[in-house]
């Protein structure tokens, strides 16, 4: 019988891009010396701003984003599938998709999934959520 082990990343992701690719190439790692052939990374792992003017500043096409450049990378050093939950990504028509990829072994991108249901809520301790402002369904 063949082992299979999956590894879900717990992080906490900020507004530096950087830092949170840093910490993804940390996290990757523990997880497959811990023998994870697949790795799943949380929702907006590239970079959580509630800011729109910061998050369009820093915002990327899928094919410049340094978090699809870091898990192309480590699926391939690894040799994992690796699926980022998801990152912000620039559109042409400047609204933002919030878009989870899967990468295969060889550091491919395979899959592609745009998240369809905005998380639009007023909580009632007054914080108010509208992701349908920025991101496009």
């Amino acid at each position: 019988m063949t082992t299979f082990r999956a590894a879900v990343l717990q992080m906490r992701s900020g507004r530096e891009p950087a830092d949170n690719a840093a910490a993804l190439d940390a996290l990757v790692a523990e997880a497959v010396a811990g023998g994870a052939h697949y790795v799943q990374s949380p929702e907006m792992t590239g970079m959580l701003q509630r800011d729109r003017a910061a998050l369009m500043d820093r915002l990327r096409t899928e094919d410049d984003d340094l978090l699809v450049a870091t898990a192309s990378g480590l699926a391939r050093r690894y040799g994992i599938h690796l699926h980022l939950g998801s990152i912000a990504v620039a559109l042409e028509d400047g609204r933002v998709a919030n878009r989870a990829l899967l990468f295969a072994p060889d550091g491919q991108r395979v899959a592609r999934y745009d998240k369809i249901h905005m998380f639009d809520v007023d909580l009632d301790n007054g914080e108010s959520w509208r992701e349908s402002r920025t991101y496009r369904p």
